[in-house]
């Protein structure tokens, strides 16, 4: 008890000294601290400069009514216990007392085992006193802590009743429904819903009410808010609910997501248009992963090689074609990536019809560092375009040997820039060396035997100027070595829709 003891300090008001000495040593044996005051002023000094956890107070004071103690000490600190230790008192004396707010009282001489359970009472009951006050204010702390979070909060935060009655609701509720705290406050929470709502709310909360079970609590919805104004809008709700004494309540935390769903409309908006385009094209489209999984096909892709997405997606070249076409694949897709930027390949691929040609344009896809993480191809097929260019090109070499053998040679005149274009056995017939003239017309006009010069200029103008769709015309060359050979220049108009003459393309024979 001394341990315990030790930590109170009591404040003795006594003006008989041996009273003072028996009260003194009875208190340090018990582990107090003793302050003693024999005067009214004394102690009324030492009540409002210290913190004593208890006074024994007598009345009877040389300098006045110990009462004027009491009521300054409860004044100060009503929780402070007073005990009154007085020579016998009338029982009004008694009730004026204990109305002042005395804790209790005992007449001299006191019993000191009554004493002793008298101050340990009110001291403990101080301590209550003084852990319900602590209490309070970590309550009153912590309650304006919640309410300080909750105003500052950007997400709505409304709590109801079971009832479903609005008790409590922050600003951010306020600014996104558009009422005032007093117009939300005792209203029901389908003021705050869509009319097509709130049946189902009903049910939840009788529901909620009978079992203890809701079927949204805990989880977070999509639904639509509504405001003041009566508009409608987005929001995402996350319930919960707590019992008390008092019955059920419930709080929901309220997102607007208007600008996330739109967000989402133009993106699934861009998705849609992507998946129109890359699907009604005839190139194959496709992206990869930097280690070669397929991460997306278009349509062409699928039916090119009679594969669904299913037997793609998450799978390489390798579990797919040939290894030879593969490992083709994979080299190009690496090459992409190391050098990080675009590049064009003639690239093949085994269809039911055989190996088709392709050229692939691969290009990176980088992650917000500029790291690439996949390669992109958008691959067209020229099958078709190589066995023509192969056909032209073997058609060409026929051509010109056929024109080799039989001296022929191919001109066009520009009619718009007045140049000459002809092949080598043009300048094989006329006898000049290869790349010698200049093209234009007079350059013709130069190696035109000179009497002939005046007639060939007049027949090519008139045949020009005429709707004739044929030019011919012959003159003599002469040649370096003196011979002179007759050419004939045999050509067909060519026309735009106007009637223009645009070009003359023929042959030119040598006789």
């Amino acid at each position: 008890m001394a341990a315990n003891a030790s930590q109170h300090s009591i404040l003795v008001v006594e003006d008989n000294e041996d009273l003072v000495m028996g009260l003194k040593d009875l208190l340090h044996h018990d582990g107090y601290a003793v302050t003693v005051a024999d005067t009214v002023a004394g102690a009324i000094e030492l009540v409002r400069s210290h913190r004593f956890n208890a006074i024994l107070l007598d009345l009877g004071l040389p300098d006045g009514d110990g009462l004027v103690i009491l009521k300054e000490s409860q004044r100060l600190d009503p929780s402070l216990p007073v005990v009154i230790v007085t020579a016998h008192i009338s029982p009004d004396r008694t009730v004026g007392m204990l109305k002042e707010g005395a804790f209790a009282y005992l007449t001299k001489p006191y019993d000191r085992e009554e004493l002793r359970h008298t101050l340990r009472r009110a001291i403990g009951v101080e301590e209550l006193v003084v852990k319900v006050k602590q209490t309070e204010h970590l309550l009153s702390q912590s309650e304006e802590r919640f309410r300080s979070l909750v105003e500052s909060a950007t997400d709505a935060i409304v709590v109801a009743d079971g009832r479903g009655i609005v008790i409590s609701w922050n600003r951010s509720a306020s600014a996104l429904f558009g009422y005032s705290d007093k117009e939300a406050i005792g209203q029901p929470l389908t003021l705050l819903m869509p009319k097509r709502y709130r049946h189902a709310h009903a049910q939840g909360l009788a529901r909620m009410e009978s079992t203890g079970k809701g079927r949204m609590m805990g989880s977070i919805m999509e639904l639509h808010g509504l405001r003041k104004d009566g508009a409608e809008f987005p929001i995402e709700l996350s319930l919960a609910t707590w019992n008390t004494a008092s019955g059920n309540f419930y709080s929901g935390i309220i997102r607007d997501i208007s600008t996330r769903k739109k967000a989402e409309d133009a993106l699934r908006r861009s998705e849609q248009l992507l998946h129109n385009v890359i699907n009604n094209t005839t190139a194959v489209i496709y992206v990869k992963y930097a280690d070669g999984r397929y991460l997306l096909i278009n349509r062409q892709f699928e039916q090119l090689f009679h594969l669904t997405t299913d037997q793609i997606i998450g799978h390489t070249d390798h579990e797919i074609f040939p290894k030879d076409i593969a490992d083709a694949f994979r080299a190009n897709d690496v090459a992409v990536l190391e050098q990080n930027t675009p590049v064009e390949y003639e690239e093949y691929a085994p269809q039911t019809d055989g190996l088709h040609t392709y050229i692939s344009i691969k290009f990176p896809l980088c992650d917000h560092t500029g790291k690439p993480y996949a390669t992109c191809g958008i691959s067209t097929d020229i099958t078709e375009r190589k066995r023509v260019e192969d056909e032209f090109r073997a058609s060409n070499a026929r051509a010109r040997l056929t024109l080799t053998a039989s001296q022929v040679g191919l001109w066009d005149w520009d009619l718009q820039t007045h140049r000459l274009y002809w092949s080598p056995q043009v300048d094989t017939l006329l006898g000049v060396t290869s790349g010698s003239t200049g093209g234009a017309q007079y350059d013709l006009l130069a190696l035109v035997h000179p009497d002939d010069r005046e007639i060939v200029a007049l027949a090519m103008r008139r045949r020009l100027e005429s709707h004739s769709a044929d030019v011919t015309f012959e003159h003599r060359v002469l040649r370096p070595d003196g011979s002179v050979r007759w050419c004939i220049w045999t050509g067909e108009i060519i026309r735009d829709h106007d009637g223009k003459a645009l070009h003359v393309l023929g042959v030119l024979r040598a006789t």
